[in-house]
């Protein structure tokens, strides 16, 4: 039996459900805590007599044994992460070590497993940047909006009057910021010229200013190989998510969506444009009834559909994974495993997890007095 190998983190509880779906369909599956190196982890890569062999060492895992080509089947590279302890590195060491530990890293996942069925390559992240998400999309046939991509304050002011004098903003990373009373996302916003920062500033950072697209209702769908599985999103019924769906998720309506064959066949020639066999896609879907594309998440969440949707990603997902293949074979009259079935035992997974493996620490900038508080 071929192992399925996730490369995650111990607060991901994507990936502690599906390793319990597929022990609940008797496959093999090991967890690999990524973040434990190298506090608490070793990575080893030998080249001997003209062989090459990996170990990777760290608590609950051993996996000298497990590397060998013919017994991994796929490897889901869903969360992998690297954390240096500023403990331990002297401060104006820390940037050459955690370069050094990255580069490695990176080195490594580049040569494991050639032949295992990779959901998504390692090289995903940076093969999935928006302007190749937006250029692949046009020569694959989807509508996308217009968009500038720029640090330029005079496109930005010219682009804004082009299009009605109102546009979308979007940061090309989501960041957040707290301080002891509230928490600060960056998600898409209305922008007007009246509401532009100085000019200096705006040249500071490079943003994605979008003509803003009518909407009727907007879609999620996730991509398993050739496979689709849509939700359409009521965010038009919202109070807050009319504008950025995620702000309203405590009151966002989802349902089963039919895509049109045309769409999912769109979304998988972008993919493999992109060099990916998994991934979420968000659409609007105006009122005349065209698709609209945004941005497709190569790592993307699906258990959150399924809990509103019914949708039984987990099923088909843990299925992809087990089969490694983008013609898997799934019926929705053979799901065996709901997310509500395992969410219990993965969340005590997480649990026991985190006493034994390095968690990332939090990416929240920290705007109170004196020095955060404990996690």
């Amino acid at each position: 039996m071929k192992t399925v190998l996730i490369l995650s983190q111990p607060t991901d509880i994507h990936a502690a459900a599906v390793a319990e779906a597929l022990a609940r369909k008797g496959a093999s599956a090991l967890l690999w805590h990524t973040s434990d190196f190298p506090t608490r982890a070793t990575e080893t890569v030998r080249f001997e007599a003209g062989r090459r062999s990996v170990r990777l060492r760290g608590p609950e895992l051993k996996l000298s044994e497990h590397l060998a080509e013919h017994t991994l089947g796929t490897i889901w590279n869903r969360r992998p992460a690297v954390v240096i302890d500023p403990q331990r590195v002297h401060p104006a060491d820390y940037d050459c070590v955690d370069l050094g530990c990255r580069t490695f890293r990176r080195s490594l996942l580049d040569t494991l497993a050639p032949e295992a069925f990779w959901v998504n390559p390692h090289h995903a992240v940076e093969r999935t940047s928006k302007l190749r998400q937006h250029q692949f999309a046009l020569e694959v046939g989807l509508e996308v909006p217009d968009t500038v991509y720029t640090n330029d304050p005079g496109e930005i002011r010219a682009f804004i009057r082009e299009h009605g004098g109102q546009i979308a903003f979007k940061p090309f990373k989501m960041t957040a910021w707290r301080d002891d009373a509230k928490y600060y996302m960056t998600y898409t916003s209305q922008l007007t010229e009246a509401q532009l920062i100085e000019d200096e500033l705006l040249s500071m950072v490079p943003g994605i200013y979008q003509a803003l697209v009518p909407k009727a209702y907007e879609l999620r769908v996730t991509m398993m190989g050739r496979r689709a599985f849509a939700a359409k999103l009521l965010s038009q019924q919202t109070e807050g998510g009319r504008l950025d769906w995620r702000r309203a998720q405590d009151e966002l309506r989802m349902e089963p969506f039919e895509l049109p064959v045309e769409v999912a066949e769109q979304c998988y020639a972008l993919m493999r444009r992109l060099d990916i066999v998994f991934g979420c896609f968000d659409f609007i879907v105006r009122p005349d009834g065209r698709y609209v594309f945004l941005e497709v998440n190569q790592a993307g969440q699906f258990l959150f559909v399924e809990n509103e949707a019914e949708l039984p990603l987990l099923d088909a997902f843990a299925e992809f994974v087990r089969q490694g293949s983008v013609d898997f074979d799934w019926r929705p009259d053979r799901v065996s495993v709901r997310y509500s079935e395992v969410k219990e035992a993965a969340s005590r997974r997480l649990q026991r997890d985190l006493e034994l493996h390095v968690q990332q620490p939090e990416a929240t900038w920290y705007e109170g007095p004196g020095e955060p508080p404990s996690p």
